[in-house]
């Protein structure tokens, strides 16, 4: 018959709603700088889709492009939603240029209006995927900043999740890196929104499959110099043959489990820091609290007193937590060539301040385990 509309697959009907009903969640969460108990009317939310040119970005942007493009226009918790879109060309393919031109066009066609951030990226002693990230959300949040929009939204997946949470047990994080991605976070100061992690990789595929989009398969996404590749094509598919199906769902479930009760944690950890620490001290009662309340005042404490949060490790934490409760005496090196050293003498809990290293060498990581 004519007339008709084809009918609408699975998977983008998903990525659709998906996205449509996390906007309601988040736009109602934001801060009052960025909303108002009551927003004036046709006071919008701006947004910005970050697109490499696979499958999960397209997929994601081709749902924002339809959502907002439409007669009624997005809206989501009483407020307009404006969004654009913007891929970065670190220049680190020989086809990237062609990709970004790609994906602007593509998406513009569809009514999402996209730009194209050409930031090179310098390898520092972080590796060449870690300096990427760092350059990538830097470069959308200088954008984001000067289209005054609330945050980036990522197409991270379920299948994203549980790698993620895979190589956390594999590094034997704690329960924050276990958690795995928030669907709200803040990335090298950007805020970041991430509206398909309850839908899988499958989806995203079949609806840009669906939907004609330009996918573009980045070679280092089959690099097994990655452990993210190595966790994505060899221990998941491992995992899944010895164990049965439904372990990236299982894992992704863990993060979300442990999300909840990390967030209680921090929560009381917040309330704690203001009772025992103050300044460049901490007071000898912290060593009554549970360790895992005791730990998390600490490193909030150093990351404040060194102002190097990325530097601070879990061996510093423990070393300092040790310093704390008695178990270590002397003095702990830390970032910013300084080192914390207990206020008293004498075994038992004591008190903890920082003080400039009065030594170079001191400046070095202690040592990773706690004895």
């Amino acid at each position: 018959m004519t007339g008709r509309r084809p009918r609408l697959d699975a998977a983008t009907a998903a990525i659709r709603n998906a996205l449509r009903s996390f906007l309601d969640t988040a736009v109602a969460r934001l801060p009052a700088s960025d909303s108002t108990a009551e927003p004036a009317a046709g006071d919008p939310v701006r947004l910005i889709i970050a697109v490499s040119g696979g499958a999960d970005s397209l997929a994601l942007a081709d749902a924002a492009a339809f959502l907002t493009t439409r007669p009624a226009g997005l809206t989501a918790a009483g407020r307009p939603i404006e969004m654009t879109a913007a891929t970065v060309d670190h220049g680190l393919q020989p086809a990237t240029a062609e990709v970004c031109a790609t994906v602007r066009d593509h998406l513009t066609d569809r009514g999402l209006p996209t730009t194209v951030l050409t930031h090179p990226v310098t390898t520092g002693p972080e590796g060449l995927e870690a300096a990427a990230r760092t350059t990538r959300y830097t470069a959308l949040d200088e954008h984001r900043r000067q289209l005054g929009a609330a945050a980036v939204l990522t197409a991270h997946t379920r299948d994203d999740q549980a790698e993620t949470v895979l190589l956390g047990m594999a590094r034997g994080s704690g329960a924050r890196s276990l958690a795995g991605m928030r669907a709200v976070s803040t990335v090298a100061g950007c805020p970041v929104w991430r509206p398909l992690l309850d839908i899988t990789r499958q989806q995203t595929t079949a609806s840009a499959a669906a939907r004609h989009l330009p996918v573009w398969h980045d070679p280092m996404n089959d690099d097994p110099a990655y452990a993210r590749v190595r966790a994505r094509q060899q221990a998941l598919p491992a995992l899944e043959a010895a164990l049965g199906p439904g372990i990236a769902d299982a894992l992704a479930r863990t993060a979300g489990q442990l999300a909840a009760d990390t967030d209680a944690l921090d929560h009381w950890a917040a309330g704690a820091s203001a009772t025992h620490t103050s300044g460049t001290e901490t007071h000898a009662s912290l060593a009554a609290l549970p360790a895992a309340i005791r730990t998390r005042v600490l490193r909030a404490w150093l990351h404040t007193g060194t102002g190097r949060a990325q530097e601070v490790t879990a061996a510093h934490i423990f070393a300092v937590d040790d310093l704390a409760t008695g178990r270590r005496l002397g003095k702990v090196s830390v970032p910013a060539a300084a080192e914390v050293v207990r206020t008293r003498r004498g075994q038992g809990p004591a008190g903890l301040r920082f003080q400039p290293a009065d030594r170079r060498e001191n400046d070095a990581p202690p040592a990773a385990d706690r004895r």
